[in-house]
């Protein structure tokens, strides 16, 4: 289970920077793109769904030259081939190029596997930087590219001083300073990262900057010097563009929330989702439960469609394996220093049984952070169920050395060491000490996420006592479901889980964050923003249904 999400600066390539309205001025407009017809393609999956043939699967696949559309199309592409539904040679060639590239160019998934293959990865692209700074040693943001393959590398000391050089040339740039901070909390210096925002001069007056100090101070565990100025700024602000204000609102949304003032929270989260950037679609989906609205339209749709994070966190939750490992690979792509997609990566594979593939993976993210905790218990995990008892315990002294609170970890992957070898008895009481310390510590979804791995792996090994173990385990699940445990089990028995399992999934009323209000005396149909009450439809009629 991941580190909870925070909106702290992602840190992307310049090109995908460039593109991005984070930066240009947020006093400026920023241009629309042209989105797809969304209420078209849903009537023509309805159609598809209806009648399964090959004329409405071309209907929908029509709909792939609209990137923010492709997330729904890959969806109804999966289903048709999972089914053997009848299609064209044509089709099946256009599905599985929009499967390997997610609509874009076919190096993205190459690019991935080059990474876990290579004997020197990023090492072409280091030379390519190089090259162009040793014509223009001025350019600071091919600094920040310099500095993030460095960090890929493990690096940290090298892409440190391409950090500093790109703060000298530019102490000033929004992306050099949101960049510089991200390192700077890659390199497990949360303090230093917040301090450079909060310090600057430019972060009292710009949205972007008060939006990272905000969550970078949360981070570092002190209070937020811009969280009340940040909500002013929002008020006394409302006609700038919402593309500027989508991460401060965010953060003020999560900071409502945590404070207890879950209508202001809402109502901040409503803002940051009316142009959202990457980087808040991916924490809207993950926080959607806390939230409880109805993630639709078509600016949501298109944030969607430009973040693969946001479509791996999507397709966990809905236990779609095959679209989270393309999402993950070209996620990857985008920020090759960071542990997150691959510790995605890593747990999809274990969870699958391929421990090559996982193995493969936990090496290069290793390589960038040697002691990232995920990577590491997901490390001695795949030692301990291969039977590599050495190679485990090194790994989890280092485990331990690192971090002081992996000790349950690091028992309850003990626990399955032993039950690899026949030692029940053992490997019981290890993972009992485990999930009574995961308990103690205030972290019960971990301490059941605990007992559905002893459960599975006592059946898997047969122990004496895994009826009894899992009959322990089930009420515990059922309190702590996490999409984590319903991915486990969903790749374990390569069946739907049984109905009660997701009853807390089921959609029991999510509030939306705007209506469509249809007068029939004036005839108009106009939109109503705030957030509704739950389960209200997205279509309401003046004096019938409002």
């Amino acid at each position: 289970m991941l580190p909870r999400r925070r909106l702290i600066p992602k840190w992307r390539t310049i090109a995908t920077t460039l593109q991005s309205a984070e930066s240009g001025s947020h006093k400026s407009a920023v241009p629309p793109k042209p989105l797809g017809d969304e209420e078209e393609l849903q009537r023509s999956i309805a159609n598809w769904r209806q009648e399964r043939t090959p004329g409405f699967l071309g209907d929908v696949l029509a709909h792939s030259i609209h990137k923010e559309l492709i997330p729904q199309v890959l969806d109804v592409s999966l289903e048709a081939r999972r089914r053997g539904d009848p299609m064209t040679v044509v089709q099946s060639s256009i599905i599985e190029e929009l499967l390997a590239t997610n609509g874009e160019a076919l190096i993205t998934l190459g690019a991935a596997e080059a990474t876990v293959q290579a004997k020197h990865p990023y090492q072409a692209g280091i030379q390519r930087l190089r090259a162009l700074l040793s014509s223009n040693p001025n350019n600071s943001l091919a600094w920040l590219d310099l500095a993030q393959f460095q960090a890929a590398q493990g690096k940290t000391r090298s892409a440190e001083r391409s950090i500093i050089s790109a703060l000298t040339l530019a102490p000033d740039n929004r992306t050099v300073i949101r960049t510089a901070a991200r390192f700077w909390v890659h390199a497990n210096q949360h303090d230093l990262a917040h301090q450079l925002v909060r310090r600057h001069q430019r972060t009292a007056n710009d949205p972007w900057l008060m939006a990272s100090e905000i969550a970078l101070a949360d981070l570092a565990g002190v209070p937020s010097v811009f969280l009340a100025k940040g909500k002013r700024f929002i008020v006394d602000n409302a006609k700038f563009n919402p593309a500027h204000l989508t991460e401060l609102s965010g953060v003020i949304a999560d900071e409502e929330f945590k404070s207890g003032q879950l209508k202001r929270a809402r109502e901040a989260h409503r803002k940051a989702l009316k142009e959202p950037n990457d980087n808040m679609i991916a924490q809207a989906i993950e926080h959607q439960a806390r939230f409880g609205v109805v993630l639709e339209g078509p600016q949501i749709n298109q944030a969607l469609a430009r973040s693969h994070e946001a479509q791996v966190i999507k397709a966990w939750s809905s236990r779609e394996p095959d679209l989270a490992e393309l999402h993950g690979k070209a996620w990857h792509n985008e920020e090759p220093f960071s542990s997150r997609p691959i510790q995605f990566l890593s747990s999809l594979y274990l969870f699958k049984g391929d421990y090559v593939n996982s193995e493969r993976w936990i090496k290069v993210g290793l390589g960038a952070d040697p002691t990232d905790r995920g990577l590491l218990i997901n490390l001695a995990f795949l030692h301990a169920r291969t039977s590599r008892g050495s190679e485990m315990k090194s790994v989890l002294r280092r485990l331990r050395n690192a971090h002081s609170d992996a000790n349950p970890f690091a028992k309850a992957t003990e626990g399955l060491f032993e039950y690899s070898q026949g030692r029940f008895e053992t490997g019981d009481q290890l993972y009992d000490e485990a999930i009574e310390e995961f308990k103690k510590t205030r972290r019960p979804a971990l301490a059941a996420y605990g007992q559905l791995f002893q459960t599975l792996y006592a059946n898997e090994f047969g122990n004496p006592k895994a009826e009894e173990i899992a009959r322990r385990a089930k009420q515990p699940l059922e309190e702590n479901w996490t999409s984590d445990a319903a991915m486990l089990l969903h790749l374990r028995t390569q069946s739907n889980l049984p109905a009660q399992t997701l009853q807390h999934e089921q959609d029991l009323g999510l509030r939306r964050m705007s209506q469509l209000v249809y007068d029939p005396v004036k005839n108009t149909l106009t939109l109503k923003e705030g957030i509704t009450a739950r389960g209200a439809k997205s279509v309401v009629i003046k004096g019938v249904s409002e």
